[in-house]
């Protein structure tokens, strides 16, 4: 039973990366060492989907369908993903310069000939 659930979440992941393309943006293009830098101008592409989900919002709400919801939701969800993206871009940005700079200055440093 457990081997069917992680099999359809990985079918559900596979599915998503691969026909919507914010998914496809996030995880090939913006998760990348030299890409780090586009999670802040990432961040804007959240406020259109924060906008298209007040629309399907104000849509619901003056008696449209329910399942006008689904489309809202995961525009909550991808406008959530894209503002998170600016803080999580700079914090591996961070992370990773730093560790280039302790490669950096161990490359430097003299070694001792002894060892």
């Amino acid at each position: 039973m457990f081997s069917g659930i992680i099999a359809g979440v990985i079918n559900t992941f596979d599915f998503l990366a691969r026909y919507l393309p914010s998914l496809r943006l996030i995880m090939r293009i913006i998760h990348r060492r030299d890409s780090h830098k586009w999670g802040v101008p990432a961040m804007l592409i959240a406020a259109p989907y924060f906008l298209v989900a007040n629309i399907f919002k104000e849509l619901i709400e003056d008696g449209g369908e329910a399942w006008i919801s689904l489309p809202m939701l995961w525009c909550l969800v991808m406008g959530i993903v894209f503002a998170m993206m600016g803080p999580v871009g700079l914090v591996l940005l961070g992370k990773a310069r730093v560790g280039e700079t302790i490669v950096s200055l161990r490359e430097r440093r003299p070694r001792d000939p002894r060892t």
